[in-house]
This record gives C-alpha cells, sequence and structure tokens, in this order.
C-alpha cells in the first residue's frame, strides 16, 4: 500500500440532486423507524404506507428492519439499514467518477498496488462498507453480518477507491475493524479503525515488504519494538531494517522473543490494540494471498535489473532514481527493496517463495451483496424447531420476509463457513427441489429475488433450538 492523494471531482449537476436526495431520504427512513417495536418486520402494507409518505420506492423496497439474535449477546438486537439495491451503482460508480479514482491511483488496486488498468479489471470499492457490516461476535461464527451504519457514505468520494476484486470482495468485504466505539454512537471521525486508509494515513508507517519474500509485514510494531528497546528514532529504525533485512526474517522468532513479550506487556491496552493495525490490514486485505507474493517477486526480479544499472551510473540519489522510475505497480515494495539493497555490498534479487504460502488468511466464501441479503427468519411458534430454518432473502418482495404479516420472529446470521454445505429446499406450488448456498450464490441477484418471491425456501437443520424472548 502506498499514499494517495484524494481528490474528489465535482459531481454531475443531476448526479448532485440524487445524491443529496438519496441521503436524505435515507436518514429520514432511519428517524421513521426509531419507534417501530422490537419483533416486527415491514409487511407490504407497511412499506406503502412508507411510500405515499413520500419516500423513494427503490429505498423503501430495499430497507431492512429486523431483530438480530446473536450469539454472544444477551439481548436481541434491532437491526436497521439498506440492502445492496438500494445503492445507485450509477452514481457511486459512475463511468467518469471510475477513471478518475484510476487516475488517483494511477491504474493501481488502492490496497495492493496491482495495476488493473491492462485487464480492465478494476472496480469501485467503499472503504467504510455501506450494505453489510461483518464483525466478530464469538468464537461460534467467524463473523456475523448486520445492516452497515455508513449508508450515508455510500457516494462520499473520500470511501471511494479504485480496487481488486480481490482485495475488495474476495477478502475484505463488510469487515471495518476499530477499537472503541463506532457510529452511530459516535461520530465517524471519532472512530479509531484498524484498517489502513490510503486517503488519510501513509500505509508505510504500517505495512511495508520484504524483498526477499515479498510478503508484506507489520512494520508499525516492528518498528516501535525496535525504537523502545534501541532507543532509536524512527528513521534509525527503518535505516535498521534496510541494513539488516535478516530482521525481517527473524522477525516471527522476535516477536516471540521474552524481550518483545515484556515490551508488550509494558503497553497500556490502546496502545497494544492500535499496534495491530498494520497486521490487521495485511490479514483483512489478503495481502500475502499466494498469487499476490509471486506477483511481487517478479517484480523484483525486474526491478534488480534498472537497479544494477543505477549503480553503474555511480549516482548516489537514491530517492531521485526511486522517483524517476516509471513503476505502475507495487511501488511501496520497490522502495523497501531499493533501499535494501542500496545498503547492502552486494544486493541479489530473490525468487524465493518458500514463505508465501504461510498463515494465510482464508478468502470469504460467497459474495459480499448475496452475504448480505440471506438470514435466517425463525417465528416465535418456530423457536424450539431444531429440524429446519426458514431461509429469506431482505428485500420487500421475499414471500416470508417482505410479503406477509407474520408473528413476532427473529433472524439470525447465516454461519457462512459451517452452514455452507447444508441442504437448502425450495417448495413451489408443484414440487420441493434441494440446492446449496453455493448454488444459489451463482445466481445473479434478480434470480433470487425471483426465487425467493415466489417460493419458500429453508435450510435442513440440525440447528440449536432457540429461546424466547
Amino acid at each position: 500500500m502506498i499514499q494517495i492523494d484524494c481528490k474528489p471531482i465535482a459531481w454531475l449537476p443531476d448526479e448532485d440532486v440524487k445524491i443529496a436526495a438519496a441521503n436524505k431520504q435515507m436518514q429520514a427512513l432511519m428517524a421513521r423507524l426509531v419507534d417501530a417495536p422490537k419483533y416486527h418486520t415491514l409487511t407490504i402494507e407497511d412499506r406503502k404506507q412508507l411510500v405515499s409518505e413520500g419516500y423513494a420506492p427503490d429505498l423503501v423496497n430495499n430497507l431492512v428492519f429486523i431483530t438480530l439474535r446473536l450469539t454472544g449477546l444477551t439481548e436481541d438486537l434491532v437491526n436497521v439499514g439498506f440492502n445492496y439495491a438500494a445503492f445507485d451503482t450509477a452514481l457511486f460508480a459512475s463511468d467518469h467518477l471510475k477513471a478518475h479514482l484510476q487516475q488517483l491511483s494511477n491504474g493501481c488496486c488502492a490496497y495492493c498496488e496491482s495495476y488493473l488498468l491492462a485487464t480492465n479489471s478494476g472496480e469501485v470499492g467503499h472503504f467504510r462498507p455501506v450494505e453489510l457490516l461483518e464483525r466478530p461476535v464469538s468464537t461460534h461464527l467467524d463473523v456475523v453480518a448486520t445492516c452497515s451504519p455508513y449508508f450515508s457514505l455510500a457516494y462520499d468520494q473520500n470511501n471511494l477507491l479504485f480496487v481488486c476484486n480481490a482485495c475488495h470482495e474476495q477478502y475484505k468485504g463488510g469487515q471495518f475493524p476499530l477499537v472503541g466505539e463506532r457510529a452511530p454512537l459516535i461520530n465517524i471521525d471519532q472512530e479509531q479503525p484498524l484498517l489502513v486508509c490510503p486517503y488519510l494515513e501513509d500505509p508505510r508507517q504500517f505495512v511495508r515488504f520484504d524483498p526477499q519474500s515479498g510478503r508484506a509485514y507489520a512494520f508499525d510494531v516492528l518498528s516501535t519494538f525496535l525504537m523502545d528497546s534501541k532507543s532509536i528514532s524512527h528513521n534509525e529504525a527503518e535505516q535498521l531494517v534496510w541494513s539488516q533485512p535478516e530482521l525481517l526474517q527473524e522477525s516471527h522468532d522476535l516477536m516471540e522473543s521474552p524481550a518483545f513479550t515484556r515490551w508488550l506487556q509494558s503497553l497500556d491496552k490502546d496502545s497494544a490494540i492500535q499496534l495491530t493495525k498494520g497486521q490487521t490490514t495485511i490479514e483483512i486485505l489478503g495481502l500475502n494471498r499466494p498469487e499476490l507474493v509471486i506477483s511481487r517477486l517478479n517484480a523484483i526480479g525486474q526491478l534488480h535489473f534498472a537497479y544494477e544499472r543505477f549503480k553503474l551510473s555511480k549516482n548516489d540519489d537514491l530517492p531521485a532514481f526511486i522517483d524517476s522510475l516509471p513503476l505502475l505497480q507495487y511501488r511501496s515494495l520497490a522502495i523497501d527493496a531499493l533501499h535494501t539493497w542500496h545498503n547492502q555490498q552486494s544486493p541479489q534479487a530473490t525468487t524465493d517463495n518458500t514463505t508465501t504460502h504461510q498463515n494465510q488468511p482464508s478468502s470469504l466464501p460467497f459474495p459480499n451483496w448475496f452475504r448480505a441479503s440471506l438470514r435466517y427468519c425463525v417465528e416465535e411458534s418456530n423457536l424450539a424447531d431444531n429440524h429446519k430454518r426458514n431461509l429469506v432473502f431482505l428485500s420487500a418482495n421475499d414471500r416470508l420476509y417482505g410479503q406477509k404479516a407474520k408473528e413476532r420472529c427473529v433472524f439470525l446470521p447465516v454461519n457462512w463457513k459451517q452452514d455452507k454445505h447444508k441442504l437448502i429446499k425450495v417448495r413451489s406450488q408443484r414440487n420441493i427441489w434441494e440446492t446449496s448456498l453455493s448454488e444459489l450464490a451463482d445466481s445473479r441477484p434478480l434470480e433470487l429475488i425471483n426465487l425467493f418471491t415466489h417460493n419458500d425456501v429453508w435450510v435442513e437443520g440440525p440447528f440449536e433450538a432457540l429461546h424466547s424472548a
């Protein structure tokens, strides 16, 4: 990752009007539902009433109001927000805005710095997720999905980046970890994210690269430990890592050493958590996924030829040489590699990728929009039923969730890894057929909406029986 100078552009006049109207109505709908009863769901009549009050049908039909029951929480949680279809991609991912974001990041992914223009594979993504927020709640679930409180940032250019699908969809998804309280309990600008934003801070203060292995590492914790343990400055710690690259190969042992443990225990809790920002960013974005590391190693090999020519020129101005390089991708890696080689007697490029498969975070199993849309819906009379659970699509058209009035009910998140292979049954007017989450995820959104509009869908158990609220 490398810092990007964010320069918002003016919206087109019609876009400006649409965005202002959408933001105003989303905020108004949130306020409108403040006093809505717990365990209630929005019926067709409820949504018609909201439309008659002047709210846009596209927002109303994708408005989510559910009561979530989460493992690890003592009380059921009212969850209000918007589904993916409430946000207009023609606005936040318009051609002219996408082109501008591409230019800001030089055609590279804002997260992993892979060059995307050659394959036209980049997309516009949200830094703070606007439809789905995924976070750990207990040891029973890897992450649980709730509606995002950041819906008002859907069209905020400071929240939009040019990214690759792997970083944004397959790894990051709806994850946005932070320290302390989250909006709306506090203002967004008071949050303390544990994910590095290339617009607001210099990513190289948190994440750097080992030119020997091509892997990203947490520079924030290593440099802070070196500064404290050796009583040196930040610049001296930086130079030490470049001049002694073996520190990176030994960093795993170093961070398990008694000296490191004592130092870490001496920090206050908030400082210790803040020092996880680099590693958290690496893991959430999958910055050490094997294919990315291999691509970096290939780039290092090519970069080494350029450095050899620089040495022959007898020029000692390395920063000027780095600035002059026509690099399209992995600029942060290039900075670390060139400075490391410059501090060695005999710099050697490497293609050793023996560590590229170690400690790999797993990618998210299904698309972001898919995970944002599905929940289990359990009516009060069925709380004790452990044989099956109704699966609903959070849309006004869903046969169970959106169309009819029902008794009090709770919604539960899908455990995407544990439930991935459970049998799903679909009952139409004529027959019952079987499918799976994997098959459903391969469908287009409109196909799924049609499926859940006209059929009863449930997942075969066993499940744990639920208690009455």
